[in-house]
């Protein structure tokens, strides 16, 4: 495969690929809004959500060291 060849290959791989890349991107953005609205709502249940979580997952590490 010569370089104009390859150059095809990869601006037609670029091309396919990023439509996806961009409604991810969309999707990330949609999602971020929607839990920051969440947080925003309801401080304190997400803060303690988040403690609860968190202990959760220091009590799963320390039994499994």
């Amino acid at each position: 495969m010569d370089a104009t060849g390859f150059d095809k290959a990869v601006n037609d791989v670029g091309n396919h690929v990023r439509p996806r890349i961009d409604d991810a991107r969309r999707r990330l953005v949609r999602l971020n809004d929607q839990v920051t609205d969440v947080i925003k709502d309801h401080p304190a249940a997400c803060l303690v959500g988040a403690v609860a979580l968190g202990y959760l997952l220091a009590r799963i590490a320390r039994s499994r060291s």
